[in-house]
């Protein structure tokens, strides 16, 4: 199945992911290569939704939410240590739905360093797969 890409908004589509993911038992379609399985499942498999940003209402398919799924791992795979920085705050962001001032805290960084970040990895993204992003429009 073919997916229609410019339709979103890169920001969309990982927001739309992350909205799929809190679903009743989507991680399980993901299995052990979901990247994301550890911001919604605790130690015993419990999803725990500690996010303190809302993500949008999910309109994504389980085909659409494999298809992010498969680009994220393969930016994960293929990208240097600085750029996988970057997508983690961008992830963490848009994907968890967390704020910008949990994730200074949690890593122990700046605030225009998450900004920083975040920015760089949807604009890494966005050009390296040929996405529309907030940023570029």
């Amino acid at each position: 199945m073919a997916i229609e890409w410019q339709k979103r908004t890169i920001e969309q589509w990982l927001e739309q992911y992350g909205s799929w993911l809190l679903l009743d038992s989507n991680t399980v379609y993901l299995g052990a290569k979901s990247s994301l399985a550890y911001i919604c499942e605790s130690a015993t498999g419990v999803k725990v939704d500690r996010r303190r940003r809302a993500l949008p209402r999910c309109n994504i398919s389980v085909y659409e939410a494999m298809a992010i799924e498969d680009l994220l791992a393969h930016a994960h795979q293929t990208e240097n240590k600085k750029v996988l920085q970057w997508f983690r705050v961008a992830t963490m962001y848009y994907v968890a739905g967390l704020p910008e001032e949990y994730i200074a805290e949690k890593w122990d960084i700046t605030m225009y360093t998450v900004k920083r970040d975040k920015m760089a990895g949807i604009l890494r993204l966005a050009t390296r797969f040929k996405l529309r992003s907030f940023l570029t429009e």
